[in-house]
């Protein structure tokens, strides 16, 4: 009697920690699916003053604020404010501002691996320089 009450709890809580993992793993990859499919417009330096521009995305996991210095119509410094991504993401954000400064647009490749961080940033970027 003891062994089968045993076993009875012992799959309550596997079949419980299954629930709990399948409902992680659904919004995890609800997330992404979303993040990868990010419209991006580009942007227009010819029409951006000089000075800073605060830009914020807000989705999830991957909001964030960034600071955009812009000096002589050109990208020169892309700062965090603030990111929920924690700093695991701080590698990407790297080469991401980079790219973008070398490029001067929001268009470029994402990082492998991390295209829905990428993503994230430039969808800031975006919303900061081409803001009405």
């Amino acid at each position: 009697m003891k062994k089968k009450r045993i076993l009875i709890i012992v799959i309550a809580i596997v079949v419980g920690l299954f629930a709990i993992l399948s409902i992680g793993m659904y919004a995890m990859t609800r997330d992404l699916s979303f993040m990868r499919e990010v419209e991006l417009s580009g942007i227009d330096l010819a029409t951006v003053d000089d000075g800073s521009y605060t830009g914020t995305f807000e989705h999830r996991r991957f909001t964030n604020t960034l600071t955009i210095r812009i000096e002589n119509n050109a990208i020169v410094r892309i700062d965090i404010d603030s990111d929920v991504s924690g700093a695991g993401v701080l590698n990407a954000a790297d080469e991401v501002f980079s790219k973008v400064i070398d490029a001067q647009d929001t268009r470029i490749d994402a990082v492998t691996g991390a295209t829905a961080t990428t993503n994230a940033y430039l969808m800031a970027i975006e919303n900061a320089l081409n803001a009405d």
